[in-house]
């Protein structure tokens, strides 16, 4: 059947024409009955007839083709030709999207079009596939050996689906990795919806399409300019579309009276007034900010825009749209474009899905001030980095991979147990030349602790200790290595106990209780990861709200949906094979950063949602690789070969030598230690704005006509205080109401009455309560003198609150604090 002139291709298959004729005309009379079968109460109305009446026409039609081209098929050769394949593909796209729309955009509308519709373009996709193949079949011939040239990269996918079957067998009997553990459990992250996922092949194989048929100049141009353009454009257009009305109920940054504003909550807010704390000069609180860069450039975005959180979340929304387009670029190093383009909508889709379903269950996205999402795009470009030394792996490269890990560590602590996973990946790149290995890691090494020694020296200077976060903050940690108390963070006490003796003394004494919580999350951040690919589930609609089918997830499928997971792993199985087919042990970067972080979520105890999210693309990443791999083996089916299979790292690389030491790499370590060093050199650039003693608030209020004797007496009490500082986030609750948290903030805690809370910074971070059903001015970022009373909650409950051009009072001066 194969042959290898164009004439002779030709003449083989143009005998298929009349048998696409005459299935034309059977399925038009299939077509033809389906519309005959759909239940009618006035019998067949004019558009039905009309309807009949084409389908009548494409019979007949096909009859006379379908008998002409018996007698001489040659009459129809000249369709084989660019313009009428792309005429065909866009018949069928047009109609799958015209069957789409009318079913999904507004079914109640549309559903009645849709049903009296669905048999002609069901008819016109089917017959524009059928010659779509038939021509491309005409023009390039058929050439099933071509399969051959991708034999490595099946051998080894089957290999690798051998290995994750036998992985979802083991959860599948055993569950571990889909019972809940006690010390933390939650559910899968964003997935992506079937229609999303869809576009995002279809644009993949388009780009594969296109760039098959473009000249090598141009081809250069479009794959490392205008597509990153257009994908760095396109997700920030579609983020930003989003509005900040989306978080009106979220978990991070709700949205309540009386300033209506976005304002962040939790680890968020945590960030953000630890970022506030240095405009104000107070120097992260006196504590040791835990993600330390994040903070950081928390703080320069309100240096550049103040209170305007409408503003700083659009900043932040541009930085993040660059995470599609790394993706794009490690996808497109590792296999192709077309890959390239898969993950990066992917990305697109899942953030904005992410977005939209703000208000209706736990979500970290580009809105948010949280780190899970730059973690990710941090870590994308660290597998970029990573592969760029794996490949060089000379001097420069490994001083550059070094003291970029070091500023990842400045993002996420927990990214250190990515490291040996990644240096024993690093061995085998390295062809097991143990003592060139050896060599790149003492550089490493050397790179990534003059990147972080800064740090770490600024907090020596606060704690006494060389440490990445302040100790109070591993009292999470030291709260999961317990049967009980979980979260409980009360129960660690820095100055006396060791979380790292802790963790071992625990696990020695309970080593299978130990493995099994580490095993289980571990599993429960690549099942999330699994299922970020779309399940068959209910879908009501484009304008309907999203179906959170994952939400519920108990960790049971049916049986249809099983299948789907057995046959993304196996695409997934292609995609990992095709890496290793091109990049070799390279191609396994982003795998070796996924199973070093996801046993950092072990070891913490943590995983689910959020904590999934920096390393979850992994999962769709290598199923966008594969999802290529075979669209480009039925290219090669046709004649055209995607690929490029290359090992360039045998190209590049050059060996490590102290003898290839330049005066310039001095530079590049002096570079990422004031890179490191810019979370303490922003400590103590503004001057303290909160520094007048009481006698000066004192002498301040009575200047604005408050009764300076009536305060006084106020103050004699012991529980009385007077404070000054930045007000932030006020927050009004009717009674009843509050943010509800394992460990909510005393402010917003629910309470028994109504009352706006709030938060004073200034040396130290207040919880204020004033006690009110009114919706009063508070205004958020503005300086203000309180007089009130402490409460053994944790909160002062606010008497006064002056804001010098207004103030208001919850109660009179002259009641007792006792009374409150």
């Amino acid at each position: 059947m194969i042959s290898n002139t164009p004439q002779k291709t030709s003449e083989v298959f143009s005998r298929l024409w009349p048998w696409f004729f005459f299935a034309a005309a059977f399925e038009s009379l299939l077509a033809a009955l389906a519309l005959l079968l759909l239940p009618s109460e006035d019998g067949l109305s004019l558009a039905r007839l009309g309807l009949l009446a084409v389908f009548l026409l494409f019979f007949f039609a096909g009859i006379y083709f379908g008998w002409n081209t018996r007698r001489d098929s040659s009459n129809f050769d000249w369709f084989a030709d660019t313009t009428f394949i792309l005429a065909s593909a866009l018949l069928s796209l047009t109609s799958g999207l015209t069957l789409f729309l009318l079913r999904y955009l507004s079914p109640e509308k549309l559903l009645p079009y849709y049903e009296r519709l669905s048999p002609l373009l069901w008819y016109l996709l089917v017959i524009g596939v059928q010659c779509f193949i038939l021509l491309l079949l005409q023009k390039n011939g058929f050439h099933p050996q071509e399969l051959s040239k991708r034999k490595p990269v099946y051998i080894c996918a089957l290999i690798v689906f051998f290995i994750l079957f036998a992985i979802f067998l083991f959860v599948a009997i055993t569950r571990i990795g889909i019972t809940a553990d006690q010390a933390y459990w939650g559910e899968p992250g964003v997935a992506i919806l079937g229609w999303q996922f869809a576009i995002a092949i279809l644009a993949g194989f388009t780009t594969l399409v296109y760039v098959l048929n473009e000249v090598e100049g141009r081809n250069l141009r479009f794959t490392n300019f205008f597509i990153p353009l257009a994908l760095y454009i396109t997700a920030a257009i579609l983020w930003l579309r989003v509005p900040v009305d989306v978080l009106q109920n979220s978990f991070y940054s709700p949205i309540t009276p009386p300033a209506n504003t976005p304002f962040p909550y939790s680890d968020a807010g945590f960030y953000d007034y630890l970022a506030q704390s240095l405009l104000l000069g107070t120097d992260y609180l006196g504590s040791i900010p835990p993600r330390p860069f994040y903070v950081f450039f928390l703080a320069v975005l309100h240096f550049f825009f103040g209170q305007d959180y409408s503003a700083i979340i659009t900043a932040q929304t541009l930085v993040l749209a660059f995470f599609p387009v790394t993706l794009y670029f490690l996808a497109k190093k590792l296999h192709t474009p077309a890959a390239g383009v898969t993950v990066a909508m992917f990305a697109i889709f899942r953030e904005l899905t992410g977005l939209w379903i703000s208000s209706s269950t736990r979500v970290a996205n580009s809105k948010i001030f949280t780190t899970d999402f730059p973690t990710a795009m941090a870590l994308t470009v660290l597998c970029l980095v990573l592969i760029w030394w794996l490949e060089r792996r000379d001097l420069k490269s490994t001083l550059i991979a070094g003291g970029f890990f070091g500023l990842v560590l400045l993002f996420r602590t927990q990214s250190l147990l990515v490291l040996p996973v990644v240096f024993v990946l690093a061995w085998f790149a390295f062809q097991r030349k143990t003592k060139e290995w050896v060599m790149a890691g003492i550089v490493f090494a050397i790179a990534m602790t003059f990147t972080v020694l800064p740090w770490l020296t600024h907090n020596y200077t606060v704690t006494g200790q060389f440490t990445f976060d302040d100790p109070r903050q591993a009292a999470i940690i030291y709260s999961q290595y317990s049967f009980s108390g979980h979260l409980d963070l009360s129960q660690f006490d820095p100055a006396k106990e060791s979380v790292g003796q802790r963790i071992v003394s625990f696990s020695l004494e309970n080593p299978a209780y130990v493995a099994g919580f580490i095993t289980s999350h571990i599993l429960n951040t690549e099942i999330g990861g699994l299922l970020a690919l779309p399940l068959i589930e209910r879908f009501d609609g484009l304008m309907e709200p999203v179906n959170l089918y994952w939400v519920s997830w108990n960790g049971t499928l049916v049986w249809y949906n099983l299948v789907l997971l057995l046959i993304y792993l196996a695409i997934i199985a292609v995609g990992i094979g095709a890496s290793w087919r091109r990049m070799q042990w390279i191609g396994m970067v982003p795998l070796a950063v996924n199973l070093g972080y996801v046993l950092a979520n072990g070891i913490s105890r943590f995983s689910s949602w959020r904590y999934n999210l920096p390393v979850d693309w992994v999962i769709y990443f290598y199923f966008a690789i594969g999802a290529m791999e075979i669209l480009g083996g039925l290219s090669l089916l046709f004649g055209k070969n995607p690929f490029v299979d290359i090992h360039e790292s045998s190209k590049l690389s050059q060996g490590i030598s102290l003898r290839d030491f330049r005066p310039q790499y001095t530079l590049f370590i002096l570079g990422f230690m004031f890179i490191g060093a810019l979370p303490w050199f922003a400590k103590g650039l503004a001057q303290p704005r909160y520094t007048a003693s009481q006698n000066e608030l004192l002498a301040t209020l009575e200047s604005r006509g408050h009764d300076i004797g009536e305060i006084r007496t106020f103050l004699d009490q012991p529980e009385a205080v007077l404070l000054e500082g930045q007000l932030l986030y006020p927050r009004l609750f009717r009674r009843g109401e509050g943010m509800a948290s394992v460990n909510p903030w005393p402010a917003y805690a629910i309470r028994d009455y109504s009352r706006i809370g709030s938060i004073l910074l200034n040396a130290t971070r207040s919880d204020l309560i004033f006690i009110t059903k009114d919706l009063l001015d508070f205004q958020h970022g503005a300086d203000a003198i309180v007089l009130a009373c402490k409460t053994d909650e944790g909160y002062f409950n606010v008497r006064l609150i002056d804001f010098e051009k207004m103030f208001f009072e919850s109660a009179p001066l002259t009641d007792l604090c006792a009374d409150n």
